[in-house]
C-alpha cells in the first residue's frame, strides 16, 4: 500500500507539471496566434530536455487544439551530441511522431578538420539545414524550444553586446515566406521543462558546447543567480518583454499611438 501511495503522489505530481506548461503552451499559442487548422508542424528536436518537452507538449495539446494538426520531429546532427542521438528515438516513437534526422555536412566538416567555431556559426548552419529539410518535408511551420530563459538571455544579449533591445520573437517568417518559425515554449522556465522531462522520464542527448565558457553560459549564471536571490524575476523579465514604453527609449522612430510623447522626444 505504501508503494501505491507514493506512486499516486507522483502522478499528482506529474499531473501538475503538464497542466502546468499546457496552459503556458496555451496561453502563448493564443496570444500570438502560433497555429492555423491544418498545419504541418516541424518540431526542432536537439536532444535536450526543452525541445523533448516541446515534441511531448505538442503531442498533448493537440487534445486542447480547437482544430487538427500534424506533427513531425526533425534533427539536424552536426556532431557535437555527447551520445549517440539515436537513444532517443524509441521515446520519439513512442508518441505516434515521425522523425527525420539530416546531417549538416558543412559543420561535420568543420569537426573533423579540427577548426575552431562558436555556438554562432553552428546556430546559423542548422538554421539553414532546418529551413531546407522542413522545405522538402513540406512543413508549414518549425517549432522551437526556446523558454522563458532563453528569450530573457537574448535580450540581456542584445543589450550588453550588441547594443541594440532584442529578443527572440514568439512568431517569425522565413526569409522566403514560406514557413512560420514558432516558440511555444516562451511562457515556460527552465525550471518547468526540466521537471516535465523528470516526472515522464525523458532521456536526453547534450551537447558538448553546454560545457564551454561563453558569453551565453557567463549570462545564464547571472540570471541564475538573480532568480535565486530574488523571486519573481524571471516572470518580470518575460512581462517586460511584452510591455516596452517606446517614449522612454532613444529610438526617435518609435511611436505610440494615443499617448503623450515624452518632453525628450516631443517635436520641436
Amino acid at each position: 500500500m505504501e508503494g501505491s501511495g507514493h506512486e499516486t503522489e507522483v502522478t499528482e505530481r506529474s499531473g501538475d507539471i503538464d497542466r502546468r506548461v499546457l496552459d503556458a503552451v496555451g496561453r502563448a499559442m493564443g496570444r500570438f496566434g502560433m497555429l492555423r487548422p491544418g498545419d504541418r508542424v516541424a518540431v526542432g528536436v536537439s536532444g535536450g530536455k526543452d525541445s523533448l518537452c516541446l515534441l511531448h507538449a505538442l503531442v498533448a495539446y493537440r487534445g486542447r487544439a480547437p482544430f487538427p494538426y500534424d506533427l513531425v520531429a526533425v534533427t539536424i546532427q552536426q556532431g557535437k551530441f555527447t551520445a549517440p542521438i539515436r537513444g532517443i528515438e524509441d521515446q520519439i516513437r513512442r508518441l505516434g511522431v515521425e522523425w527525420v534526422v539530416r546531417e549538416d555536412r558543412t559543420t561535420l566538416e568543420l569537426v573533423a578538420d579540427g577548426v575552431s567555431h562558436g555556438c554562432d556559426v553552428c546556430s546559423r548552419h542548422r538554421r539553414r539545414a532546418l529551413y531546407h529539410l522542413v522545405g522538402e518535408l513540406g512543413v508549414t511551420v518549425l517549432a522551437l524550444g526556446h523558454t522563458a530563459d532563453d528569450c530573457a538571455e537574448a535580450l540581456l544579449r542584445n543589450v550588453l553586446f550588441n547594443g541594440r533591445i532584442a529578443s527572440l520573437p514568439p512568431v517569425a517568417k522565413s526569409r522566403k515566406g514560406s514557413v512560420r518559425l514558432i516558440r511555444p515554449l516562451v511562457y515556460v522556465g527552465e525550471g518547468d521543462t526540466a521537471a516535465y522531462a523528470r516526472a515522464h522520464g525523458l532521456d536526453t542527448v547534450g551537447c558538448v558546447c553546454g560545457d564551454r565558457d561563453s558569453v551565453r553560459r557567463e549570462i545564464h549564471t547571472f540570471l541564475a543567480g538573480l532568480r535565486a536571490g530574488h523571486p519573481g524575476v524571471a516572470e518580470s523579465i518575460t512581462a517586460a518583454l511584452g510591455n516596452v514604453n517606446p517614449y522612454t527609449l532613444f529610438d526617435l522612430s518609435l511611436r505610440k499611438e494615443g499617448a503623450d510623447a515624452s518632453p525628450a522626444f516631443a517635436d520641436d
